[in-house]
């Protein structure tokens, strides 16, 4: 037995519910869920969650799913969760769950951007069973550079009330001809391994809240700079680390103005083919002086 199975039979075990001798004799989707993870089907343990999620449940329950997910990360950070592949006109998916503190204030949003070779009419998350997640959302195309290559980018951004809450979601994107794509995707609240706080003006420090797991990437952190411009928030610089994060800005970067400083801290991890992403924004209003 290798060591990748040994560790999922190790860690499996720490999210067991308690239960007698006999609990997996009995034939559940979520006893098949641990009999799969146990036996590294990831695939048919996905599957087994979607089953779970789509019956009724408890708070408890729903702890236990979210923890049994966390630890099907152990094995390639949840690119093997899903066969699924994504049609011939997408290109890539990210679905990135981010929380935004500013002093006085806390923002949320979840953000979904696909990469196609076809014109998009819309792009949807909706929560087990068919309920919208927020009535406040965007849809916009970016606009292409006509150089790189022909592919287009579609962002759908929905503003929400509060933290979205662990989960069953069903995404939809949908081509201008109606023809559509759609996958099940289960969120999870897998938090960062780091946060990021302010210490001064224009300086912050990085804290580590669990220990790394060596199959997904370093956690990133990334530093913008924005300035209001008719109305908009444009981005004037900025700047991603993998590793050697800094403190504070680099000095003389921008001409002296009032902007806003944001800095992020953003882990990664798959469904399959969709990159599944938890970021915390940390922003303030940053004067740069004549004097600096």
């Amino acid at each position: 037995m290798n060591r990748k199975v040994i560790a999922l039979i190790l860690g499996a075990s720490l999210v067991v519910p308690s239960a007698n001798s006999a609990w997996f004799e009995k034939n559940t989707p979520l006893t098949q869920a641990h009999q799969h993870l146990l036996n590294n089907e990831l695939p048919s343990m996905f599957d087994s969650l979607v089953e779970v999620w789509q019956s009724q449940h408890t708070k408890s329950l729903d702890l236990h799913l979210n923890n049994l997910l966390l630890q099907s990360l152990n094995v390639d950070c949840g690119k093997g969760l899903s066969e699924q592949p994504f049609p011939d006109w997408i290109q890539s998916v990210t679905i990135r769950n981010i929380e935004i503190q500013s002093p006085g204030r806390e923002a949320y949003q979840l953000i979904v951007d696909a990469v196609t070779d076809n014109q998009i009419r819309d792009i949807s998350l909706t929560k087990w069973v068919n309920s919208s997640i927020s009535q406040d959302s965007t849809f916009n195309q970016l606009s292409s550079d006509g150089v790189t290559n022909d592919a287009l980018t579609y962002i759908k951004r929905y503003n929400l009330a509060s933290p979205l809450d662990i989960g069953l979601y069903r995404l939809i994107i949908t081509k201008d001809d109606s023809d559509s794509w759609s996958t099940w995707v289960i969120l999870s609240h897998s938090g960062n391994n780091n946060s990021v706080y302010w210490v001064a003006k224009d300086q912050w420090d990085v804290k580590r809240t669990a220990l790394q797991n060596p199959y997904c990437p370093l956690p990133k952190l990334n530093v913008s700079i924005y300035q209001y411009v008719d109305g908009k928030y444009k981005e004037k610089w900025h700047k991603s680390y993998e590793s050697d994060y800094p403190s504070s800005l680099e000095s003389n970067i921008l001409p002296p103005n009032r902007y806003v400083l944001a800095v992020s801290m953003n882990q990664q991890r798959w469904q399959g083919p969709i990159a599944v992403e938890n970021s915390q924004v940390i922003s303030k209003t940053y004067d740069i002086s004549n004097d600096e």
